[in-house]
């Protein structure tokens, strides 16, 4: 009996470990865009399609009993920012590609948007405060929205249904790393989110 629970302890094991989505990945697809708190977040990076997709290896958690997998999951939420004295409107979302238990790639897109009263209507993101912020966690690389060139963020509906505080909108622009040597074309940007 006891090598019955070694054995299927380690089966256990192994399945983990050997985490691949790069099939589902395939065909994956940005999001068509809704006004229903359907948590979707998508877009158009250079042309690739990045879509809140897969499952994170958080690897952070080794020290509480081994590492696992999270579902990827689109978040929002307003808080208030002591420091600038008003509210902001943060909506974002991760993208985790992993093979064989391998993290290949692992990446998010946060926007940061200035929330007096009702966000409906287009938002010119141009500060540091407010923008729209891509990170690729295995580089270590982010890129930003800048002053020079606004990214532009439309929220289309905010309001208050059956208990659900639905935000939806479209996004696109251009962003920049750090030393604005390299840059990312972000068109057909969807979100569709409901307030935590």
């Amino acid at each position: 009996m006891k090598n019955l629970i070694i054995l299927s302890f380690i089966l256990v094991l192994s399945a983990c470990n050997g985490y691949d989505d790069t099939a589902a990945y395939k065909h994956l697809e940005v999001p068509p865009y809704t006004e229903t708190g359907a948590n979707t977040f998508g877009c158009l990076i250079n042309g690739t399609v990045w879509a809140d997709f897969g499952e994170d290896n958080v690897k952070s958690r080794e020290l509480f009993g081994g590492s696992h997998l999270i579902p990827n999951k689109v978040g929002s939420n307003v808080f208030w920012d002591v420091s600038r004295k008003d509210s902001l409107f943060v909506v974002s979302a991760a993208f985790t590609l992993s093979k064989d238990g391998t993290v290949l790639r692992q990446e998010d897109i946060v926007i940061y948007i200035p929330k007096n009263g009702n966000l409906k209507g287009v938002h010119q993101l141009t500060s540091y405060d407010y923008q729209l912020r891509y990170t690729n966690w295995i580089t270590g690389v982010p890129h930003f929205s800048l002053i020079r060139t606004p990214f532009t963020v439309i929220i289309k509906k905010d309001t208050i249904e059956s208990n659900k505080h639905i935000v939806s909108g479209t996004f696109s622009g251009t962003l920049y790393n750090g030393a604005q040597t390299d840059s990312l074309r972000i068109v057909g940007g969807v979100f569709d989110t409901t307030l935590h």
